[in-house]
């Protein structure tokens, strides 16, 4: 294998891919070439070291990355035959446990299972516990993914309990795992978990996965969980080939279990660790990455940085303040149509918001003007009604066991075999101890069950369990086909009202499987199931589809667009925010705004309201304080008329005058009249500021104020502690 040239990496990226052996972190800035790092050095462990392929491994978070990291290492080596695995933590734990699951009393064509079956499992759960006050299914779907992701067993939550309602949750916990190893089944949460637990109670399967990472490298460190990191821990635990790549700035995922002291403590896990920082950024202008850094700046909990870029000084940060919803929601629709007569595409484009429910407004507007766009984060490919019944029969044919999926496939297409017959199945599987596939081709022995019905039952089972007997040496197309003609799937589609969308989904579902097939010799119907359920949001982005792309702050991170849009920069949407939340919460919306920030390459727009409906409540509202982090000048400020045509250009800073104390008067706090539109205030905080703007009367009485300090605020006069200033 030919060595690689470095010569077109600058000297910090250089001396990260050079490194020596030994725990490494890399503290990659946003847009500073992160990928190129992680790649450039297995490229160098393969080519200029030495390193087997096979004990080299690569993990990431989404698929998107994986599938662009092997394409660059590939480049870089020449070889697409001899390359190291790289894919998601939850690939890599699948694949663990496809070999090892015997361990566990699973057998290797376990199901993972997606969020909404899950969910389904747990309230089958809660049924039949019957207890007298339940927890919402939800609740406890979400504090068993939270165990799951701290690395947590159902015994330990017991044991850990202080409370009758702890002790409760925690033995449903132990019946949902009990549940799922009946249905040789996994979700998620127990990819990682069950793996970490076996490494940890088994060395030599533990020493056995340690020779596949004698060099272990993860993307995005900082989005690791607990259960992630013990789990990294105990593979990197033989040699100490840990290289790691992250960012705390972009860490925007602890409510899905990430711990951000993952990162800022590697030092206190590894005291021999090597600490790099890439702080050039190739992505952003010098005016958005200074906005973002004015931004991120505030935050406590970060190591310190500094972003710097060769590029452009670029256009002023767009600020767009508008009279409700509907108003921004049109500003940024003739925008785009500004942008696209002067040469941008729709696929360079995309609009962030912070919930999914601002997506109504912004749909309407640019369907209003004819604009191309779609949403990523909406129902799934794999998630559509059709796709998952005709997934089900695959996942019965490759785990019986799976009786989750039997009762979908009974039912699509209806063959009369309704919740009673079901009922019976399972009663029948746990009676003999079958599973409730062997229990549906027994039904005929049921006298509870009609003759027509037990029939439909039968004949289901027996061309199942013959397609069972020849699936390994069919291709994934091959078993679909088979499916479709003898369940009579298309035509049940064409039967419903919405014939032609269903039907071409039924295509997609078919092209996704000749798509596997030719790049799969060896594959098969296990892992084409794997792939399906381990595809994330991300992995819905579509930058060569032509359209305007629609997504969540969450969903932004590793993408970048020419022109971005941060919609809803308002208190209590963004951030998002409780009364109760602390400064931790404060500090990854912060992180979040500047994820959304630092994706932007040319332009950056960040738009508001004064009033916003949402969730069917109307509340006028507060600029976000993220906001008034950024320096006047990065920014071109536009607002109505009706709040000041001055602030349609940002007029000419008046000097500043320091009022201090005694330069007050000694009078009390203004009255209502003392704050017209016009008059110069002071405000012990944000110091001199003009009013803009005023709202309602008495004890309501606001004023929009733009301060010398700190931006425009909206202020209730019965509270702000504003003093008049004379002219």
């Amino acid at each position: 294998m030919p060595s690689i040239t470095l010569a077109d990496l600058n000297p910090e990226q250089r001396e990260a891919v050079l490194a020596h052996d030994g725990p490494i972190l890399i503290l990659a800035g946003a847009g500073s070439g992160k990928t190129r790092v992680l790649t450039y050095r297995i490229a160098h462990l393969l080519a200029d070291r030495g390193a087997p392929p096979e004990g080299t491994l690569a993990v990431t978070f989404t698929n998107k990355a994986a599938a662009e990291m092997r394409e660059r290492v590939s480049a870089l080596v020449g070889d697409r035959k001899h390359l190291p695995w790289v894919g998601t933590f939850h690939a890599f734990c699948a694949r663990v446990l496809r070999r090892e699951a015997h361990l566990l009393g699973y057998t290797p064509s376990f199901s993972i299972l997606d969020e909404a079956d899950a969910l389904a499992i747990v309230r089958q759960v809660l049924n039949e516990a019957n207890l007298p006050d339940p927890p919402p299914a939800e609740v406890l779907r979400s504090r068993i993914e939270q165990a799951k992701n701290e690395g947590t067993l159902p015994e330990e939550m017991a044991e850990a309990a202080t409370s009758t309602r702890e002790r409760t949750i925690a033995e449903l916990y132990r019946l949902y795992q009990q549940r799922l190893r009946e249905m040789n089944s996994m979700d998620f949460g127990d990819l990682i978990l069950l793996v970490y637990r076996l490494f940890e109670t088994d060395r030599s399967v533990l020493s056995r996965w340690q020779q596949r990472a004698q060099h272990l490298l993860v993307d995005e460190y900082q989005d690791t969980n607990h259960a992630q990191y013990l789990l990294v821990r105990a593979l990197s635990a033989a040699t100490s080939n840990l290289f790691v790549v992250g960012d705390e700035d972009q860490s925007i995922y602890r409510w899905r279990g990430a711990d951000i002291r993952n990162i800022l403590d590697f030092e206190r896990d590894y005291p021999n660790a090597l600490i790099l920082k890439l702080e050039q950024n190739y992505r952003s202008t010098k005016t958005i990455l200074a906005a973002a850094g004015a931004v991120i700046q505030n935050n406590r909990e970060r190591k310190p940085k500094q972003l710097w870029t060769e590029n452009a000084t670029g256009e002023p940060v767009t600020y767009y303040t508008a009279r409700h919803e509907r108003d921004e929601a049109e500003y940024i629709a003739r925008e785009i149509v500004r942008l696209l007569e002067q040469g941008m595409r729709p696929a360079d484009i995309v609009i962030f918001y912070r919930v999914n429910a601002q997506s109504r407004v912004l749909e309407e507007a640019l369907m209003r003007h004819r604009l191309p766009y779609y949403i990523v984060g909406g129902l799934r490919f794999y998630d559509q009604r059709e796709i998952k019944d005709l997934v089900a029969y695959l996942r019965v044919i490759a785990n019986p066991a799976d009786g989750l999926s039997l009762a979908r496939a009974i039912g699509a297409p209806p063959r009369g075999i309704g919740a009673k017959t079901l009922e019976v199945i399972a009663e029948l599987s746990a009676r003999e101890q079958i599973s409730m596939f062997e229990a549906l081709g027994r039904l005929e022995s049921e006298s509870r069950v009609a003759l027509r019905i037990a029939k439909q039952a039968s004949n289901l089972y027996s061309w199942l369990r013959e397609l069972m007997g020849r699936v390994s040496a069919m291709s994934v197309r091959a078993i679909l086909d088979q499916i479709i003609a003898r369940s009579g799937f298309e035509n049940y589609l064409a039967s419903m009202p919405d014939a032609k969308v269903r039907l071409t989904n039924l295509s997609e579902l078919l092209a996704a499987a000749d798509a596997f097939d030719a790049e799969h010799a060896e594959g098969g119907l296990g892992e084409f199931l794997e792939q399906v359920a381990l595809v994330n949001d991300a992995d819905q982005v579509d930058a060569g589809g032509g359209r305007i792309t629609l997504m969540t702050l969450h969903t932004s991170k590793g993408l970048e667009y020419p022109v971005v849009f941060i919609t809803g920069m308002e208190e209590g949407l963004c951030p998002h925010l409780r009364p109760q939340d602390n400064d931790h919460e404060i500090e990854e919306e912060r992180r979040l705004v500047y994820v959304g920030m630092t994706r932007a390459r040319r332009l950056l727009y960040l738009t508001n309201a004064l009033s916003r409906e949402l969730y069917g409540n109307r509340q006028d509202t507060i600029p976000s304080r993220f906001l008034s982090e950024i320096e006047h000048n990065l920014m071109r400020r536009i607002a109505p008329e009706y709040i000041s045509s001055s602030f349609v250009r940002p007029p000419p800073r008046e000097p500043y005058v320091d009022y201090s104390d005694s330069q007050l008067p000694e009078a009390e706090q203004g009255t209502e009249a003392d704050f017209n539109i016009g008059a110069k205030v002071y405000h012990p905080t944000f110091g001199l500021g003009v009013v803009k703007r005023r709202e309602g009367r008495g004890d309501g009485a606001k004023a929009w104020i733009a301060f010398e300090r700190g931006g425009l605020k909206l202020l209730m006069l019965k509270f702000a502690n504003l003093r008049p200033i004379a002219d």
